[in-house]
């Protein structure tokens, strides 16, 4: 009798093993798809951004989740300078390779040529009006670029078409690429370098780029939504943008494995799970777009929600799930305190996380939109030092550890259902 008792306990613990695990093989079935070059970083060079969405979209369909209108995808327009084309450049006689060496920033303007390089002393340039004037009128100031020691960003942005660009070089690794200005680009163009690939005492540099405006580009949100059993008319929200930054020209993709084809995995794993297990309020999936642009889909859609907003209980924004070694940070934890003492005293009880680290409010994702307009809302995101990369190619949907994803999606899953 014992052994049959241990054996059918095996069984259960194997079960439950296997269950689990496929809370992360799901995951990196789905990070490895939407993270392919075929989707192409999602972002809006070729048609990506769309792609991702109509892949978003059936997988609530397979789910049987519903949807609001005529369909799960809710339109939106807005402007956007996009890169693309890029050659390498040639600094002297040396060739530089893109995405590895330089990046090209979104809000440049179509440049190609060869123009004259001026060596800056960056604090004069900052500092001193006269020092500045001197370069700014410059004879033929527009056959120049400027090169930089830092990447003072009111230098960036702040030159009104007075010489061809600006160069800033970075010592250790190039900086996060960023849609920074791209949806008011400027009048030059703006490069970042590695410093060690920028010859000491060069003269010149060949460069050929190709940029795009679009006045009205669209893009979506991905909108499903499970019925609650007792109180349909009462929503719990959970959200994860699936847009990135894209391509930068015709082949460097930036996949964003991390951030965030690991919330979008962990909103689909959660859409899955409580398609066959509706609570008793309704639960609304989003998709958001247009985050990495500054919170666009997130904020179209409290501006033209597809539900009444009044009548959402709670938001959970979920960005950057891929690590978790030191657990999990709650953005506008010290907020909503009786809903942090309740996803503590969870993670207490069942041991998921390390730690359940409370933060204070903060713009930072696709929660604040939600929580200006009066909804009370978390962002949840994981720490740990295993995985660095950010806004990179190196953002490799096979790269990210997932370290504790699975206990992530446990405390989110237990914590949806004690609402």
């Amino acid at each position: 009798m014992k052994n049959r008792i241990f054996f059918i306990f095996f069984i259960l613990l194997q079960f439950g093993q296997y269950v689990y695990s496929q809370d992360t093989t799901y995951a990196r079935t789905l990070m490895l798809t939407l993270g392919s070059p075929v989707y192409g970083g999602r972002g809006y060079v070729g048609n990506g951004n769309r792609k991702a969405a109509d892949f978003i979209a059936n997988q609530f369909i397979k789910d049987g989740l519903s949807h609001y209108g005529l369909d799960y995808l809710q339109r939106f327009n807005f402007p956007i300078n996009t890169i693309q084309y890029v050659d390498n450049i040639i600094v002297d006689e040396d060739t530089l390779v893109a995405g590895t060496d330089f990046y090209i920033a979104n809000a440049s303007q179509t440049t190609k040529g060869n123009y004259k390089l001026l060596e800056i002393n960056d604090s004069l340039f900052r500092l001193n009006n006269k020092y500045r004037d001197s370069i700014l009128n410059l004879k033929n100031s527009n056959k120049y670029f400027l090169v930089f020691h830092h990447s003072n960003r009111n230098i960036r942005f702040a030159l009104n078409n007075k010489v061809a660009g600006l160069i800033f070089l970075h010592s250790k690794q190039l900086p996060p690429w960023e849609f920074s200005h791209a949806q008011n680009p400027v009048n030059y163009a703006i490069v970042d370098i590695i410093a060690e690939r920028f010859p000491s005492n060069s003269t010149s540099i060949t460069l050929d780029f190709t940029s795009k405006f679009y006045s009205h580009f669209p893009t979506w949100n991905v909108v499903a939504f499970k019925k609650g059993s007792l109180y349909p008319d009462s929503f719990l929200v959970i959200g994860a943008h699936y847009d990135h930054m894209g391509k930068m020209g015709q082949s460097v993709i930036f996949p964003g494995g991390n951030d965030n084809l690991s919330g979008t995995a962990m909103l689909l794993n959660l859409a899955r799970y409580f398609s066959q297990h509706p609570q008793k309020y309704s639960l609304v999936f989003i998709s958001f777009s247009g985050e990495e642009v500054g919170l666009l889909g997130s904020t179209y859609f409290v501006n033209h929600p597809l539900i009444d907003l009044k009548k959402i209980k709670f938001m959970l924004n979920i960005d950057m799930v891929g690590t978790g070694s030191k657990g999990i940070v709650v953005v506008n934890g010290s907020i909503f305190k009786n809903k942090f003492k309740l996803m503590t005293a969870i993670n207490a009880k069942e041991n998921y996380l390390p730690k359940v680290k409370v933060r204070g409010e903060a713009c930072n994702s696709d929660h604040c939109p939600f929580y200006r307009k009066g909804v009370p809302s978390f962002f949840i995101y994981t720490t740990g030092d295993e995985y660095r990369e950010y806004h990179s190619p190196m953002d490799l949907p096979q790269s990210v550890p997932l370290t504790n994803y699975n206990g992530v999606f446990r405390l989110i899953r237990d914590f949806i259902q004690q609402q």
